[in-house]
């Protein structure tokens, strides 16, 4: 092919008009998401690794516990018919509460007792967690007095029992420590910390609450009448909540140390 067959050049195209691309667009900053904490969102429970069937294992566990201390304290008193007798019992149901809960955390946590505590909601405690617990009181408050008229609790002195009408210090002292400081404590770590989590793992929160919550109410039967049992179950409805809701088992043992506190203080003071 000589240059005489060669196609002839194309012109050069002209370059395309400039676009009117207008101001820049107007970026607003996004929000930043809010961090979630027990002010603003339901914060969740601990990571823990026993469900149902485990429950029905630690409420078996808790039942021999008992039964074992109970009658280690009756060797020393058959008929529970001294202060101390009575004092020793009322440890001892607090040790197989408290002492099963451990127990299964630590199995659950291979052994570690941090992995333990992390799993029962023993975390660090924050100032808004003392807050939450006098809300969630005043709302159980609240309701207790709308429903007492309706259920008309008749709940035993218990003070009494624990030797606070000797008007003897240490008897005071010693009662006042095992219905302020270890029930609220150990209830809270077996009903909500151990129970409650492991319901919560195949049900929803609310039936998962009602259920540890009924059957804490029930083991007061004993103290008083029915009424008594439906109103600290409402009670532990609103205790398992509060802990779901701030993701610590410290909330609801300080709102239970506070409502003991105060029945503690009206009993002991002869205060209706």
């Amino acid at each position: 092919m000589n240059d005489s067959q060669l196609p002839p050049p194309k012109p050069p195209s002209a370059p395309p008009p400039p676009r009117f691309l207008g101001p820049p667009p107007v970026t607003e900053p996004q929000p930043q998401p809010r961090r979630k904490n027990a002010l603003d969102a339901y914060v969740g429970l601990p990571q823990t690794g026993w469900s149902g069937l485990i429950v029905l294992a630690g409420v078996a566990t808790a039942i021999v516990l008992l039964g074992v201390a109970t009658a280690v304290v009756s060797i020393f008193d058959p008929g529970l018919d001294s202060t101390a007798g009575r004092d020793a019992a009322q440890l001892a149901v607090g040790f197989a509460l408290g002492g099963t809960a451990l127990i299964f955390a630590l199995t659950d946590a291979g052994g570690r007792m941090r992995g333990a505590i992390a799993r029962l909601g023993l975390g660090k405690i924050v100032l808004r967690t003392l807050g939450m617990a006098a809300l969630a009181w005043l709302a159980y408050l609240a309701i207790a007095r709308l429903a007492v008229p309706l259920l008309q609790p008749e709940q035993e002195d218990v003070t009494n029992e624990l030797g606070t009408d000797e008007n003897g210090a240490i008897a005071i002292a010693a009662a006042a420590f095992l219905i302020v400081i270890v029930a609220p404590l150990s209830e809270e770590l077996f009903f909500r910390g151990f129970m409650y989590a492991g319901l919560r793992r195949s049900l929803p929160l609310w039936p998962a609450a009602l259920i540890s919550a009924l059957v804490w109410g029930s083991l007061h039967l004993g103290g008083g009448n029915v009424g008594v049992a439906i109103q600290l179950s409402i009670f532990g409805v609103i205790l398992a909540w509060l802990y779901e809701r701030s993701g610590t088992l410290w909330a609801p043992i300080f709102a239970h140390m506070l409502n003991n506190t105060i029945a503690f203080t009206l009993l002991v003071t002869g205060v209706d």
